[in-house]
């Protein structure tokens, strides 16, 4: 909960900080899918559909870093222009 008496500047710094954080933990469950596939292409028998949903979370992950990450740029231009 932010504080009541955040300025504006103050409450962007914290959303840019807390932005950067996700952007992190994303990441690194990014680093754990692709762990997590490659650990499965390599079985004698790799189960194909599970790889495919794999994948196809790992490609919206990362699209949601790209998405977070210019939001993030644009925040922090805000942030230098009017802070």
């Amino acid at each position: 909960m932010p504080p009541a008496d955040e300025s504006p500047c103050q409450m962007m710094k914290r959303l840019a900080k807390e932005l950067g954080k996700e952007i992190r933990r994303t990441e690194e469950r990014i680093r754990e899918l692709e762990d997590k596939i490659a650990s499965l292409q390599a079985q004698p028998d790799p189960p194909e559909q599970e790889i495919q949903a794999l994948q196809q979370t790992l490609e919206s992950l990362r699209t949601k870093v790209a998405d977070d990450n210019l939001s993030l740029s644009t925040l922090q231009d805000v942030i230098t222009e009017n802070c």
